[in-house]
């Protein structure tokens, strides 16, 4: 039983993280990282909401990357 609220916790660690990005991310992040983002409407950036939430850690390196590269430029 220990290990499954170990488990429980982790994704509910995880799954909380990805909700405190979700709205920097939304705001700032998705026209950094894909130029067809620019001008989309908040129905579009409503919609990708749940999978910002569970890939977080991966657009969070992208944002990182594309980030350092135009302070590079």
């Amino acid at each position: 039983m220990v290990i499954i609220n170990t488990i429980l916790i982790l994704a509910a660690a995880y799954l909380l993280l990805g909700l405190f990005f979700v709205v920097p991310f939304i705001v700032n992040g998705i026209t950094r990282i894909d130029e067809g983002a620019k001008g989309s409407k908040w129905g579009f950036r409503m919609i990708i909401i749940p999978g910002v939430i569970v890939f977080w850690p991966f657009l969070l390196k992208k944002w990182m990357r594309v980030s350092k590269k135009i302070k590079h430029d």
